[in-house]
């Protein structure tokens, strides 16, 4: 079900197949190493604070623009145009079913004045011949930040997480 909001529910979903096992996708959406390898988009980095990966688990990750992007001569401007070079995502793990399904119920700060942008973004594995099928979903407000980057960040992680596997296979094989 929809977040509900004045500005109205959003609801934003990807999918992707990957050739590994569930078990292997999973570890990947449940660890420090693994979230750390894949959440953020290639301009920022996810640093993960706090994980209790089981059912009401919290979950408290930092993020932060790459020194490439913001450094001191841009800090300025972003600074200027209200645009935060960091920010926080915390909550918990309101859905925890081992290898099928976790939902995160996730509030969004992005260090300005207001209340931060609250989520939920939920992963559905379903284990397919040769692989895994990830389904990712989030639902939350009709929020400029999330309008904006919601659906090609999705497609993103999706793409990141399929990158984090191949490189450990590679680094373990």
């Amino acid at each position: 079900m929809p977040v509900k909001s004045a500005a109205g529910p959003l609801e934003l979903s990807a999918e992707r197949w990957f050739q590994f096992p569930v078990d292997r996708v999973w570890a990947l959406c449940v660890s420090k190493e693994g979230l750390e390898s894949w959440w953020s988009p290639e301009d920022l980095r996810t640093t993960v604070k706090r994980i209790e990966p089981h059912l009401g688990g919290k979950l408290v990750l930092s993020l932060r623009y790459v020194p490439a992007m913001v450094g001191k001569k841009h800090a300025e401007t972003f600074q200027a145009a209200g645009v935060p070079i960091s920010f926080t995502l915390q909550g918990n793990f309101s859905e925890f079913e081992r290898e099928r399904s976790l939902t995160l119920a996730m509030t969004l700060i992005l260090d300005r004045a207001g209340a931060g942008i609250e989520t939920q973004t939920r992963l559905r594995f379903e284990p397919v011949a040769g692989g895994t099928r990830v389904r990712l979903e989030v639902q939350g407000k009709e929020e400029p930040h999330m309008m904006t980057l919601g659906k090609a960040n999705l497609e993103g992680q999706l793409e990141r997480l399929g990158l984090a596997l191949s490189s450990s296979a590679s680094a373990s094989g």
